[in-house]
């Protein structure tokens, strides 16, 4: 068997410079080898056995790949002759083409040699090859059609470096021009996966005039198809083309499904119109195919257009047609239309399937229409279909966003009555969505309920816990569960150790929260940018400059930040703090340096500011904000607005109010 660097497919190769000799030491000798067969060819055959000895003994030593390589240039290719083509015209398949060397083999070679034909014509090429290497290691020549039978035999069972080994060997004995040896070692190589050397063999057949069949064709642009050279396809297909040789329609097939997905669907249009033309019998997913490449840019007006089309030729739309428009119409925000090609499908007796289903609750859920997308729901049961994880997640997200945690419940218990429990990603949505909902007991409880099923719960389930724990206030219950996590065997992410210390420091526990950031040392997570953030606002909102100097060096040092909310947190604490001085002072410096300036950072010193009730230095620096590159967002405005009603500035406020509106009016709208 070939090693694992024998088919390391894809390898670059070095070009060869004019320090660089084109031939190893090795291929030179297996190179002498052949011209020297060659040559006794024509003068006698004194020494051809023992000639062949030596070019096996050469060949064999080497891999097949260079076998390719050695006989894909020019010099020194014997039979690249006229003589060596008009033999292959004469009898291309037959035993005279090697009649030099057949007419001096022994008798008993020539009936090992008529059991390796009568082997392969049998199918057991296994037992062929293992008569091949007996003969071999008596030094003894197997006929040219057994060995050309070998290697077609051995290449269609993968056996490629075998059949390269034996290949070279045909160089020599006459057997090199034979369209079946080409055709099935190109074929095998294109199937293996080989794209590379098949495509070298191909253009090494070409040189020699020796034809391809199109099953060559079609198997080399399969392999390149499914290796994502989908460009190098296309230009076989234009090869075939120029030579007016019409391709295969599984050629057109591939390339159709190739081109759709990678961008450029309209070479799949075109391919697809040419595919329409050769044959009359049309399949409904070519169709799809350019169909979803039109979706994946976006373009609906020429999706529609194609699926008329395709009405129009008698081709029925199936529900793959319907689920890549009804995605598209509800990504493009044309939700209508989805909806109705969903009741387009039902009246033509086109049965939704459980991807049609998610791909409208979806929909439905990020409009808001949750009452809609449970009808979904309730219609993909009256079907006998049954949702898969993907379905629920999708059901689950939308009832989280709205806030139908009840449902989202009820559904759960669906779910265990059917043997279906959620994975670890549906686990953490729901807690997730409970913890939004404050509702942390129904979160604990469901935890506490399938725990102990094998596969739901991991760090992504106790970390959306344990923050959804330590944002409600219940920090005892968030650092239980983060023990427990560890307890059993999962190793917190930063993440987890990040939510833990969040809702620690939040609570007045520095100490504590501390000690976890030491510990994440000691078991090799490193801290990232929102743990530095959270312990530096922290010590900075209690007045502790020391460790916040100390935090933000550590910080800098790490290659970490900080970043516009490192400042920010660091003037939101110094403030809290009643350190403003401190807070205003960190804000110039940053406006010396002309660096680290976000509506983030402006926003923390204007609220800093109005709790201070400084109200004149909000307002300043509320208007310098366009000077410094930022844009007010609604923070900025609710935040100087409350300042301003505070201390009985109501004109003022309204202006500011007036001035929201009208940025508001000028934002274009996300869709």
């Amino acid at each position: 068997m070939a090693s694992e660097s024998l088919f390391r497919i894809g390898a670059r190769r070095r070009p060869r410079t004019s320090a660089q000799p084109f031939l190893c030491q090795t291929c030179a000798s297996q190179r002498q080898s052949i011209h020297s067969i060659s040559y006794s060819s024509k003068q006698g055959n004194i020494h051809k056995n023992a000639l062949f000895r030596k070019m096996q003994a050469n060949m064999l030593e080497d891999s097949w790949r260079n076998s390719i390589r050695l006989f894909s240039s020019k010099e020194g290719s014997t039979g690249d002759t006229g003589e060596g083509r008009k033999r292959d015209q004469v009898n291309p398949e037959g035993e005279d083409s090697g009649s030099h060397i057949f007419e001096s083999m022994s008798k008993d070679s020539l009936q090992e040699s008529s059991l390796i034909r009568s082997f392969c014509q049998q199918g057991k090429i296994d037992e062929a090859y293992r008569v091949f290497l007996e003969m071999k290691a008596k030094d003894k020549v197997a006929s040219l059609n057994a060995l050309m039978l070998l290697v077609s035999g051995l290449a269609r069972l993968g056996q490629l470096e075998n059949a390269f080994h034996i290949f070279v060997q045909l160089k020599g004995m006459g057997g090199y021009y034979k369209r079946t040896i080409y055709s099935g070692l190109i074929v095998a190589l294109s199937r293996a996966g080989h794209y590379e050397e098949a495509s070298d063999l191909l253009q090494q057949a070409k040189r020699h005039g020796v034809g391809s069949p199109m099953s060559v064709f079609k198997a080399l642009v399969q392999t390149l198809v499914k290796s994502g050279h989908s460009k190098a396809a296309y230009e076989l297909y234009v090869e075939l083309k120029s030579k007016n040789r019409v391709p295969d329609a599984a050629i057109l097939d591939d390339l159709v499904f190739a081109w759709s997905q990678s961008g450029e669907v309209d070479v799949a249009y075109n391919l697809l119109q040419e595919l329409i033309l050769q044959s009359g019998a049309l399949r409904p997913s070519l169709f799809n195919a350019v169909l979803k490449g039109y979706a994946m840019e976006g373009r609906s007006v020429d999706a529609v257009k194609l699926f008329k089309e395709m009405e129009s030729k008698n081709i029925e739309p199936n529900v793959i047609t319907y689920n890549t428009l009804i995605d598209m119409f509800g990504k493009s925000g044309n939700l209508p239309e989805a909806l109705r090609l969903y009741d387009t499908m039902k009246k033509r007796d086109i049965s939704p399937s459980v991807i049609t289903f998610s791909t409208l609750i979806n929909l439905l859920g990020r409009a808001n229409l949750i009452d809609e997308a449970y009808e979904v729901w309730t219609d993909m049961r009256n079907y006998g279909i049954k949702p898969n994880l993907i379905t629920y997640n999708t059901l689950f997200k939308a009832l989280g966003r709205s806030g139908h945690i009840d449902a989202a419940t009820y559904i759960v218990e669906q779910m265990a009555e059917e043997g279906v429990y959620p994975d670890s990603y549906t686990f953490s949505i729901l807690v997730h969505s409970l913890g939004k909902a404050n509702k942390l007991a129904a979160a604990k409880s469901l935890f506490d309920k399938i725990k102990s099923k094998p596969g739901v719960v991991d760090v992504v389930t106790y970390t959306s816990l344990v923050s959804a724990m330590g944002k409600s206030g219940f920090v005892d219950e968030a650092e239980q569960y983060f023990c427990e996590m560890k307890e059993r065997g999962l190793t917190p992410t930063v993440v987890a150790y990040s939510s833990l210390i969040d809702a620690l420091t939040k609570s007045g526990k520095l100490e504590e929260g501390y000690a976890y950031f030491e510990e994440m040392e000691s078991t090799g997570c490193t801290p990232n940018a929102v743990t530095f953030n959270t312990l530096i606002h922290a010590f900075a909102k209690a007045g502790l400059p020391d460790l916040t100097n100390k935090l933000m060096k550590e910080m800098e040092a790490r290659g970490c930040g900080p970043d516009p909310y490192t400042y920010s947190s660091l003037i939101d604490g110094l403030s809290k703090s009643g350190s403003i001085d401190a807070a205003v002072k960190v804000f110039n410096e940053l406006k010396s340096l002309g660096a680290g300036l976000t509506v983030v950072v402006c926003n923390s010193i204007i609220s800093a500011y109005v709790r201070a009730n400084r109200i004149d230095d909000a307002l300043e620096c509320f208007n310098e904000m366009p000077q410094l590159g930022c844009s007010p967002d609604d923070w900025t405005y609710r935040s100087l607005c409350f300042g301003l009603k505070q201390a009985g500035r109501i004109q003022e406020a309204w202006k500011i109010e007036q001035l929201q509106q009208l940025s508001a009016s000028k934002r274009i709208p996300f869709i």
